[in-house]
């Protein structure tokens, strides 16, 4: 018997790897959404804060703009009143800074003489003519408009009561002096009168000198606080002390 030849068997095919799924590509760091989240959380803290200290910048500069235009208003009204009133108490005596004005000098030793009986060296038309002077003073004082000169000044209403009331006590004092000064003259005329005169002459004119020293304290203050210079005595130079 012929025996048969095997035929060629068909080799095996090695085993195939497994499929493996796709790996997804990782995104960029800067295309992750909790970057992209804290960078726009801090680009607006930045973009706030850069637009709060530019605000606080430019209210700060109009702050300043507003500070200075109602110090320059402020200065203009007090500079108004300043060169009525100044003037006006240096026609009665001697402006001395800060310090209480020596107003009417005349009128204190003459009353001092006439309390004690003494020859007041002056006379009954010189007491008169003081006495029309003092009064004068107080009228032309009286004519100014204070109020519409320090209105929308920037002044508050501390500041308005502070110098209305300067004004009125100044004007006040120059009245009780101009009362004193009369009542001096009628001393000089009638020595049989002298005593009760001269008293009352005398408390006048304190009363008068009492007024005026309050009121020009107020009206110092209000001016040093504004940045007005104030009329000096005679023979120092402006800004000296006194």
């Amino acid at each position: 018997m012929a025996i048969k030849g095997k035929g060629k068997t068909r080799p095996k095919q090695p085993a195939r790897a497994p499929r493996r799924d796709p790996v997804p590509v990782p995104k960029p760091f800067g295309r992750r959404t909790w970057v992209r989240v804290t960078a726009a959380f801090i680009a607006g803290v930045f973009l706030m804060s850069m637009c709060w200290w530019v605000w606080e910048g430019l209210d700060k500069n109009r702050n300043q703009d507003d500070a200075q235009a109602r110090a320059a208003s402020q200065q203009q009204a007090l500079q108004a009143w300043k060169t009525g009133l100044e003037p006006t108490l240096s026609t009665l005596g001697q402006l001395q800074g800060s310090l209480p004005p020596q107003i009417a000098t005349t009128l204190g030793p003459a009353i001092d003489a006439l309390t004690k009986g003494d020859d007041p060296k002056v006379t009954a038309q010189d007491m008169d003519a003081l006495a029309a002077q003092l009064d004068a003073a107080a009228d032309s004082l009286k004519k100014f408009k204070l109020s519409d000169a320090i209105a929308d000044k920037g002044f508050d209403k501390t500041q308005v009561d502070v110098i209305t009331a300067a004004h009125a006590e100044i004007i006040a004092g120059l009245r009780a002096l101009h009362i004193a000064a009369t009542l001096t003259a009628l001393a000089v005329e009638t020595p049989g009168e002298q005593d009760a005169l001269a008293a009352a002459a005398n408390e006048a004119a304190d009363t008068g000198q009492d007024l005026i020293l309050r009121g020009w304290t107020k009206y110092t203050n209000i001016a040093a606080a504004a940045g007005v210079p104030l009329a000096q005595p005679q023979g120092l130079p402006q800004g000296s002390g006194s």
